[in-house]
């Protein structure tokens, strides 16, 4: 439930979520632990061919096995456990938690009710830009799925959640 980010190898920054924090209207969620389950597939990124001609083949099986964790070619599904506070469910924690040092960013909010939140976004970072969208739905108060899609000259991201909540006391989180 707390936001992530993945660093692609060409230096572009990927946003991944878990849940919520986008709203000016509040998530009406609970506040406490909860299981997260994210799907993230990457495509459209690859190596150019005189990087990839310059390595040794165990290198070369390093990187594919890199990119392969981080979701690119083929879905990645993680599974963690996050501890999600008040705080967390202010709008600021969102932005906050998304911008790197040398990044920034642009949001505009598209819906923002207790039951869904919706966001476009356009970052930049060293003169690489990334462009997308994010959703998320309150399901109830215990349960939220989203989805997020972005952009960026390397390549796409698509990624999918879901979170159910597991108990008031955060014992167990991951994150």
């Amino acid at each position: 439930m707390k936001i992530r980010q993945f660093t692609l190898p060409m230096g572009a920054t990927a946003l991944a979520i878990a849940l919520p924090l986008l709203a000016a209207e509040r998530l009406a969620v609970k506040t406490g632990l909860w299981e997260n389950t994210v799907t993230m597939h990457i495509t459209g990124v690859k190596l150019p061919a005189e990087q990839l001609a310059q390595m040794s083949p165990e290198q070369r099986a390093q990187m594919e096995q890199l990119m392969k964790q981080m979701g690119v070619g083929a879905p990645r599904t993680v599974t963690e456990k996050s501890c999600i506070t008040d705080k967390d469910l202010d709008g600021n924690a969102f932005r906050d938690s998304l911008e790197q040092p040398g990044q920034s960013c642009e949001y505009k909010q598209v819906a923002s009710t207790s039951k869904r939140q919706e966001w476009t976004f356009q970052c930049k970072t060293q003169g690489t830009e990334a462009s997308g969208r994010m959703v998320m739905e309150a399901l109830g108060n215990s349960r939220v799925r989203g989805s997020m899609q972005a952009k960026m000259p390397e390549g796409n991201m698509d990624m999918k959640f879901e979170a159910q909540w597991q108990s008031a006391d955060c014992a167990g989180a991951t994150r």
